[in-house]
This record gives structure tokens, sequence and C-alpha cells, in this order.
């Protein structure tokens, strides 16, 4: 017999959903494949067999979990699974274990599907067999329920809220602003827009820049060990934070300093679609050592991000504002504006150090050539 142990996922997380078995309870299972589907707070992972073997769940899908949990064994033999089901039974013969098969009759699942009752509240019954009588208990104690104004906030929102709280308890940040002029690089974002069929913005020739610079300002995408010492990192991976109105996500464009701005506009079109269905991998939301926060709704200038525990600094960029100025020979001329925000880790970056990374970045978009 051989446990199937459920692996951290994500370290914000205390406990994830199994969402889905991918092969039936009792399945022979031939190697390693994917076995279930697991949703934490950010992504969805499978969670694939260690061998060969008959698969006997432990966990039924709509469940939580907890990191390190067994949610399954895998037995030599069905003879083996056999004794080992014999030993853990128990007289509550109508009782359902976790991730046995359910048996809803037709009438029982419309009616469920009319009250908008699910199948975990239904295997939450502990019956094998579901019928309508306990369907109609479940929507009466729905309906006796006390009404509350209050609102639960999602799995997700909880664990935006613990890392705000973490950064906000361990990152003394502060901050610093540069005005920086876009005309030149918003022309090379249409032409680059147009000659290649991707969506290349402002926040993608942004992160372009910001990872050209890794090398001179190693600090920037450091970390800050807990012995005090500082761990640098050998490239420039860089994550933007994405709210599609699902939640708060930080894909990460790895190496983004190799990449060119159609590629790196391809992959933030892909994250976006991502960060509306909330079908990210894990590996697409770990491993960044900087951040980019793109506020770019009409109006907003300034935006002040919090610094994620792990990394050194943020870079958010503001909406792009005209203003009128004067040229050299006194004609008014229209120019394009954003404002970049550094918010940094006063512990490891001092101001000098910031500001030098922030007039590199300006220097960047405002002569783009490179960035392309």
């Amino acid at each position: 017999m051989i446990g199937i142990e459920l692996p951290t996922l994500n370290t914000n997380d205390s406990s994830y959903t199994l969402v889905e078995w991918l092969v039936p309870d009792g399945s022979s299972i031939e190697g390693e494949e994917p076995l279930a589907v697991v949703e934490t707070s950010k992504a969805s992972e499978e969670i694939e067999s260690t061998g060969p073997g008959i698969l006997h769940v432990l966990v039924g899908g709509g469940q939580d979990c907890r990191p390190g949990q067994t949610i399954a064994y895998l037995f030599e033999s069905a003879d083996e699974r056999d004794s080992y089901r014999a030993s853990a039974a128990t007289p509550a013969a109508t009782s359902a274990p976790p991730g046995a098969d359910l048996s809803i009759t037709n009438a029982a699942r419309a009616l469920a599907d009319r009250h908008g009752v699910s199948e975990a509240e239904l295997r939450g019954l502990g019956r094998t067999v579901i019928r309508t009588a306990d369907v109609e208990a479940l929507v009466r104690r729905a309906a006796s329920a006390p009404a509350s104004p209050e609102r639960r906030l999602s799995k997700q929102q909880r664990t935006v809220g613990a890392v705000v709280t973490e950064s906000m308890r361990t990152v003394p940040a502060a901050a610093a602003y540069a005005k920086v002029d876009v005309g030149q690089a918003e022309e090379l974002a249409r032409q680059l827009s147009e000659r290649t069929g991707s969506f290349v913005s402002l926040p993608v020739l942004l992160i372009k820049a910001v990872a050209r610079r890794h090398a001179a300002h190693p600090l920037m995408f450091a970390a800050l060990t807990e012995d005090g010492a500082v761990r640098e990192s050998e490239r420039a991976h860089v994550g933007v934070t994405m709210d599609a109105g699902r939640g708060l996500y930080s894909p990460v464009v790895h190496d983004a300093a190799e990449l060119s701005g159609d590629r790196i506009a391809d992959l933030l079109t892909g994250f976006r679609s991502k960060a509306f269905r909330g079908t990210f991998q894990a590996a697409e939301l770990t491993g960044a050592n900087i951040m980019v926060a793109p506020h770019t709704t009409e109006g907003v200038v300034l935006a002040t991000p919090i610094v994620f525990p792990g990394q050194t600094c943020v870079i958010s960029i503001g909406a792009v504002d005209d203003q009128v100025l004067l040229d050299a020979q006194g004609t008014p001329r229209t120019h394009r504006f954003v404002h970049l925000g550094l918010v940094y880790d006063h512990r490891v970056v001092n101001g000098r150090d910031a500001m030098a990374l922030l007039k590199d970045v300006k220097e960047e978009l405002e002569a783009p050539a490179a960035l392309g």
C-alpha cells in the first residue's frame, strides 16, 4: 500500500479543495498519470500517481484537504484493497465514505438543481443514496438559517489579505516616483503590434525595461533571508499583478530580459485569459523576484502597491496623462506622460539605489528602441 500525499502547492494556503478525481475509485493505474485536480486560492493543479496500483480514494471531490494529507492509496492488487476495505469497514452501512459513489434519484437531482443544492452538500449528508426527502431537508435548513448582512470573503481574497498583512507587518517600505514621457514608447508599441499581430502595450515595454536593468541593480531583484543576508538572483523573473474580476493574480514572465516585446505581449494575453477563468498552473505563479503593477485605468495617475514578501521592490505604472508644453521655439505641443512608482524594502534598498533604477527605467521608456 502506497499513500498519495498532497504536496504543498501554494505556501500562502493552509488548505486546498480537491475539485475532482480524473479516474474512478478502484481503477487500475498503470504508472505516473494525472489522478485528481486540486484547487488552491490561486491555481488549479493536477496531482499525479506515484506509480502503478489499484486506486483507493480517501478524500472525495469537492472536499477540503491540507498539504501533506494522504488523499488516496495505491494497492498492489484488488485483493489487497478489498482486505483493507474490510478491515476499515464500520457498522454504519448507510454512511458514504469519502470518495464513494453517490446515488441520487432523478427526482432528488431535479429538486437539487432547482434549489441550487451542490453535490458537495449532498455528500455532506453522509448517505449512499440521496432521495427527495434528503434534498427537502437541506432546502428547509437553508431557508430557516438566519439572514445575515455579512458576505464571506472568498478563499482567494482571504489569501490576498494574508499576503498584504504579512507585507505590512514585515516590510518597512518606502516609495519614489518618476514622470516619464512615453510618446516614443507608445509609437514603438503601435509598430510592434502592427508588425507582429500581438497586443504590445506600455506595461509590456515596462516589463522588458525593468528586466534589462537586472545586472545593474541586483538588489532590486534580491531576497532578504531570515539571517539578514541578501540572496541575489541570476535572471530577471518579473511578476505582473492582474485582476480580471475573479481575484488578484501575479503570474510571472520568466527570464523576461531574453524575451522579445511581442513574446511578452503574448504571455500577458494568455495570463489575462487565465485570470478571467481562474485556470493558472502553479508554475505560472511562482518564481518572481520583482513585481510590476499596472494601474492603467483612465484617470489613475499614481499608485503605491505593496512589496510582496520575499521580494525587495515593486514598480507601478499609471494611466497616460496628456500635457501641453512649450517646445524650444515656444510652440505648444502635447506630450504623453505616465508616472512610475517604485516601492521598496528599505532594509535592503536605499533611496539612492531606488532613484537610480527609476532613472534607468525612465531612460529605457523615453528612448525605447532596445525594447522591441
